[in-house]
């Protein structure tokens, strides 16, 4: 058995130190990957900022990450296929989902496993015991029995499956919560982060008849554009919330009919129901924390606004997220939200980038030193 490095987070806020841990044999029903790509994603700067302490269960230290693409090169009994049916081979490429317990009203009667209060959150769980590579901030991944995994096909890269093992599935279960999008509909997208221009590029194949996205910086607008938005609005360029709510209303006449929050900034949320038009749709993803938002009820009443929360997504959102990324990649260039790559001691380079909004999907190779 031969050890292998991690980046390890043991106090919020702190830079990570590269840690070394032995490498695990899989257990029955469990993989070992060598992690090929992975990439960072907001809440992961959540996690090391404290932020989902107390709303979800999470256990210091911490190896972060888990948006990845990995190889792989142990298999446990019993998990030479994936969830889908689908062959595991040495050397063939992952990518796994959490893990629900199977044993909860939610994940047996609601049919919604991204809701289950026991879920397995590798990233959020300790790693000072073994199997230790609880995260993918790592050179080794381990899928834990019970986790479900997909096979990458071909023609996805391994930086695109990274990013799509979390923002593009994501997307997929916001898009399924939503419900149907008509070529009628106008569309707001909240946020140019890598899940608002998803939602922007799956969004637009639906045809509707306006997509506005709201967000920044311009980098970002630029890609949204580029991905299907008809219209965009910067918050740099209209800093004031009730400005871009006029705006918002007179692009879409009188409001959209659907919206996504997909930014997580203080105060989308409210926002939001600000901007919908009558009898519209809105689905809320993007925030996770931070502060409590003054909601006017009045307006959900007055509109008839209908509003759900959308939380992670399941293996068949996964599924299709690498479906899309295959299919679509002639249409969509994946790689302009890619920033970035970066060894596994550079990570505190690579969150900073992500917190400060330099690069929309920073790369992680830990292959690198």
């Amino acid at each position: 058995m031969t050890d292998a490095r991690a980046a390890v987070l043991t106090e919020y806020r702190a830079p990570f130190t590269v840690e070394t841990f032995p490498r695990p044999e899989p257990e029955p029903g469990a993989l070992v990957v060598d992690i090929e790509a992975a990439t960072v994603c907001g809440s992961d700067v959540h996690v090391w900022a404290g932020d989902l302490e107390g709303r979800l269960p999470i256990s210091l230290p911490l190896i972060l990450g888990h948006e990845m693409a990995g190889r792989v090169t142990a298999i446990g009994a019993g998990a030479d296929v994936d969830s889908l049916g689908n062959p595991v081979r040495i050397g063939d490429r992952v990518v796994w989902a959490h893990t629900p317990c199977g044993r909860c009203r939610q994940c047996t009667l609601d049919k919604e496993p991204t809701l289950c209060p026991q879920r397995y959150i590798g990233y959020m769980s300790d790693c000072s015991r073994p199997p230790h590579f609880t995260g993918t901030f790592a050179e080794v991944g381990y899928v834990v029995p019970g986790a479900r995994r997909l096979v990458v096909p071909d023609g996805v890269e391994s930086t695109w499956a990274a990013a799509g093992s979390c923002a593009v599935r994501t997307v997929v279960r916001a898009l399924d919560v939503m419900g149907r999008i008509e070529f009628t509909d106008t569309v707001l997208v909240q946020g140019a982060g890598p899940v608002g221009l998803f939602t922007t590029a799956l969004a637009s194949l639906h045809g509707p008849r306006k997509l506005v996205v709201v967000g920044g910086p311009a980098d970002r607008l630029a890609v949204a554009q580029e991905w299907g938005a008809t219209d965009v609005v910067s918050v740099d360029e209209h800093p004031d919330p009730a400005a871009r709510v006029e705006l918002v209303r007179d692009l879409t006449g009188g409001g959209p009919s659907v919206g996504f929050e997909m930014a997580g900034a203080p105060g989308a949320g409210a926002e939001g129901i600000d901007m919908m038009g009558r009898n519209g749709r809105y689905v809320l993803m993007g925030t996770l924390g931070g502060p409590r938002q003054e909601v006017d009820v009045a307006r959900i009443v007055g509109h008839g606004l209908r509003i759900r929360g959308s939380m992670s997504g399941d293996i068949g959102d996964y599924a299709v997220a690498l479906d899309a990324l295959d299919r679509f990649s002639d249409r969509f260039d994946w790689n302009r939200i890619l920033g970035s790559t970066y060894g596994l001691s550079e990570l505190d380079r690579a969150m900073d980038a992500m917190r400060a909004m330099a690069e929309i999907k920073p790369v992680l190779d830990p292959s690198r030193p």
